[in-house]
């Protein structure tokens, strides 16, 4: 890599005009020619360097094992965006990848790195991308960042979770309000890119993300900060609903405990609780993925439906007093009523 490295700079210094001039898929002819070439030179054989490109992923292929990804920018900097995260075409017999990467603006120019080692974030297009910079020092990449590597990070069955989760801590961090999403590769994109208003959904979708609110947000809820369940509404559901306070904050108080009336009335929030919390039970299995990112106290304990009434339990104390018992309301089955 080094000597083809030195091979183009070569060339682009004898002619810089013309390797301005480069498409994408010209400078992958020229880069696997000029591989083909200094080849006698290493241990490869010129008919083992096969340009394979297109969609497949790396555009070039030596002696089984060995690829390389050719990136370019008509730019004077050594900035641009990568391959998916996922590596759906990844040819699964390469093993070790570099960079051949050209700077095409201003005095045209390339640079050989290991891939793992030049890629510094991730950006999202239909789905997370790396984002390369060839200047980007090895303790600073994204993987050093995720404190992982780029081989358990691309062969992991849940990569998707893994950088949500990175985003959603640095977020938490720098105390933002944002949130992250994407559109991965193997989500069912038939309606992925519909967004609905929640009047318009059914019943019952609304009656289950209303639930999946309260399990993986419940102080936000309690304490009617809606922003951050707002934005995993449209992130992760396509669904939007403007008016969260009206929707979720009507007042009034629960003066009824199983027909009887309570000597201090509770905060119809309370009730709001106990009337979801049969519908959370039934919903908490199949969650686990956010509530790794959203909720994560939740994951600790066996139970994770008696973890989230404990946590709801302390939440509403803390906000109303020793007057709330909705742990035992919930375990007694106990409805409360206006």
């Amino acid at each position: 890599m080094s000597k083809i490295e030195a091979e183009l700079n070569n060339r682009a210094n004898v002619d810089p005009i013309y390797f301005r001039s480069l498409s994408p898929t010209q400078l992958e002819n020229i880069s696997v020619s000029c591989m083909k070439e200094v080849a006698p030179s290493t241990p490869f054989r010129p008919e083992e360097i096969k340009l394979v490109s297109g969609i497949a992923f790396p555009d070039i292929v030596a002696d089984t094992y060995y690829g390389v990804e050719v990136k370019s920018t008509q730019s004077d900097h050594w900035k641009s965006t990568g391959s998916s995260i996922i590596e759906t075409t990844r040819n699964k017999k390469v093993e070790s990848i570099y960079m051949l990467f050209g700077k095409l603006g201003g005095k045209p120019e390339f640079r050989c790195r290991p891939y793992e080692d030049c890629l510094y974030d991730i950006t999202v297009t239909h789905s997370p991308r790396y984002l390369i910079d060839m200047n980007t020092d090895k303790n600073n990449t994204i993987f050093a960042k995720m404190n992982t590597s780029y081989n358990k990070l691309r062969t992991s069955k849940d990569s998707i979770a893994q950088v949500r989760r990175y985003y959603r801590d640095l977020i938490k961090a720098e105390d933002r309000q944002a949130m992250p999403w994407w559109l991965d590769e193997i989500e069912d994109r038939s309606n992925s890119l519909i967004v609905r208003h929640i009047t318009s959904i059914s019943p019952e979708e609304k009656q289950r993300v209303i639930a999946q609110m309260y399990l993986l947000f419940p102080s936000c809820m309690i304490e009617s900060n809606y922003i951050e369940p707002a934005m995993w509404l449209v992130a992760y559901h396509k669904i939007v609903c403007h008016n969260m306070r009206d929707y979720f904050s009507a007042g009034g108080r629960a003066r009824y405990l199983n027909g009887q009336e309570l000597s201090i009335p509770v905060p119809a929030i309370v009730k709001r609780f106990l009337d979801i919390a049969p519908i959370i039970k039934s919903e908490i299995g199949e969650m686990i993925s956010e509530l790794d990112i959203f909720n994560p106290e939740l994951l600790a304990g066996d139970n994770l439906y008696l973890n989230w009434v404990e946590q709801v339990h302390h939440l509403l104390v803390k906000r109303f007093g020793d007057t709330i018992l909705f742990r035992e309301w919930v375990l007694n089955g106990d409805k409360l009523a206006v």
